[in-house]
């Protein structure tokens, strides 16, 4: 297994990078922690077609669930679709919370080091099940940013060829890099770093790409594999931040492009079809239920009415037995 701590930077200043990195994610104002659930949130649909496609996305270190959720919303509205994200917890339930922090950032540590944590089996699972709700010709995009790369990465290593298949991978200000170079199968890898960014200094894959001018280029797609940009906002703070003014550009044009390539004509007519089957099957699974509801009622009506006529038919008989007889032993006396 690759480990990025194992050369280059000492221990000390991987740590007082991590540091800085939390300083930097951009979030959503929102810190409160309402209730939802503690790792994921779908939104897919139950039917699949060849053409179905997915959206994912896993945050940086530091983030509560509704600064999660919050992410998700905004970047939901930059692809169109619904963003299905899992939620790399924290132990930090506000900003000051301290102990959380320090918490937080000995976990992201030991994941430089290789270390596979609950947050990496987790999104095994979750992009293992977005795959499986993905069409043949579809894609899963997975997003992921800063802290979210590096367990990114070491998920990427416990899932199936198949599976990476199915899989683009868009890392922003990432603690690790994810080539195909060495993992050949997804179908794109794409890291994006602002030249400010201070994890870029502890990626040796980046910095070296950086430095040289050599950059990877992937098979499949034929683009750089590492994307260097000016900084917008001229402070590592701001830059380093998700929807900050440098990487929220790219999010923004990874939509559009996610929009033109699996957006299309043919796959919205797919999904349009798809679901009005299932509507339709769910409608005829109604009008059968109903209908076969009512044979029962109309078959029970018939025997409580069957019971009734021979209740009286015997009972009529009953009486004619009865006066039969009476009238015979009336003959008799007589």
């Amino acid at each position: 297994m690759k480990q990025y701590g194992s050369s280059g930077p000492s221990f000390r200043s991987l740590l007082v990078l991590f540091i800085l990195m939390s300083s930097f994610s951009i979030r959503p104002a929102t810190t409160s922690s309402p209730e939802v659930p503690s790792h994921s949130f779908t939104t897919r649909s139950p039917t699949v077609h060849k053409y179905k496609s997915h959206i994912s996305w896993i945050n940086g270190i530091a983030h509560t669930p509704s600064d999660a959720m919050a992410t998700a919303q905004t970047m939901a509205t930059y692809f169109n679709r619904p963003v299905n994200y899992i939620h790399n917890p924290t132990a930090m339930s506000k900003p000051s919370d301290a102990i959380g922090y320090v918490k937080d950032l000995t976990q992201a540590t030991t994941q430089l080091f290789g270390r596979i944590t609950a947050e990496v089996n987790d999104l095994v699972e979750h992009l293992r099940s977005l795959c499986s709700q993905t069409g043949d010709q579809g894609k899963v995009l997975h997003l992921c940013h800063s802290q979210g790369v590096l367990i990114t990465y070491l998920a990427a290593q416990k899932l199936d060829p198949s599976e990476q298949r199915k899989i683009e991978i868009i890392a922003f200000g990432g603690a690790a890099a994810i080539t195909t170079t060495e993992f050949p199968n997804f179908a794109r890898c794409v890291n994006y770093y602002s030249l400010n960014d201070p994890l870029l200094q502890i990626v040796p894959p980046a910095s070296r790409a950086l430095s040289t001018g050599l950059l990877s280029f992937s098979a499949a797609t034929g683009e750089p594999e590492f994307v260097f940009l000016t900084p917008r906002g001229n402070d590592p703070i701001v830059d380093h931040g998700l929807l900050g003014p440098t990487y929220k550009d790219l999010v923004c044009l990874e939509g559009r492009r996610y929009i033109d390539k699996y957006e299309t004509v043919t796959y919205k007519a797919y999904d349009l079809a798809t679901s009005a089957q299932a509507r339709m099957d769910h409608l005829c699974r109604l009008i059968i239920e109903s209908t076969i509801i009512k044979l029962i009622l109309l078959l029970r009506a018939l025997v409580v009415k069957a019971r009734e006529i021979l209740s009286r038919t015997a009972l009529r008989i009953g009486n004619l037995h009865d006066s039969k007889r009476t009238a015979t032993i009336q003959e008799a006396i007589g």
